[in-house]
């Protein structure tokens, strides 16, 4: 099932999911973000057939919505644009919910939280090597394979140097590195 945002309660809060994928961008139209948003209903139709994950993404309508977790400008105590973290794809165990919860709340570390991001821009040079990314995010996922030509480059750990969940920054490799499924998959359900 793919969720376009309109509204943050789109999806019901009892709604569980193992994934919750957010295709992120800063809202300017570019060509990478394009070919996430182009991209869209392959992607949620791939997370659909094995009824783990769900897709979210903005509509042109959209709701803007950010905590002190993830945000246009900061992404767990990443800072957005000189790590050029935008566009991305997030891999969470973060209902929607959460965002319109956590806003009325003065809590701030977030020890359940988990987030793999997948940023595109250090990785990507154009919309065909996007889509290939997409296809090997997904067909991982789906398939419970693990993330060939992948290595972890970022690791963060809640309440550590500003970061208020657990967070990996996961980029695309030529020399044969992977991630495996497994330790994905664990540090996502790792509550």
């Amino acid at each position: 099932m793919g969720l376009m945002i309109h509204s943050l309660e789109g999806l019901p809060e009892g709604h569980h999911r193992d994934y919750f994928i957010y295709l992120l961008d800063y809202g300017w139209a570019e060509p990478l973000s394009d070919a996430l948003k182009n991209n869209f209903k392959r992607m949620a139709t791939l997370a659909s057939e094995q009824g783990n994950a769900v897709v979210i993404a903005s509509s042109d309508t959209g709701v803007h919505f950010s905590d002190e977790v993830l945000s246009w400008h900061n992404i767990n105590g990443h800072d957005v644009e000189n790590e050029n973290l935008l566009p991305a794809i997030l891999v969470t165990n973060r209902h929607p919910s959460e965002f319109k919860h956590r806003a009325s709340t003065m809590q701030r570390t977030e020890f359940n939280l988990k987030l793999v991001l997948f940023p595109l821009k250090n990785y990507c040079q154009d919309t065909g090597e996007v889509i290939s990314l997409i296809q090997k995010i997904f067909s991982s996922i789906k398939d419970g394979k693990d993330l060939d030509d992948f290595q972890i480059t970022k690791r963060k750990n809640a309440g550590f140097h500003g970061a208020l969940a657990d967070s990996l920054i996961i980029a695309p490799t030529a020399n044969g590195t992977k991630v495996s499924y497994d330790t994905i998959n664990s540090y996502l359900s790792n509550l």
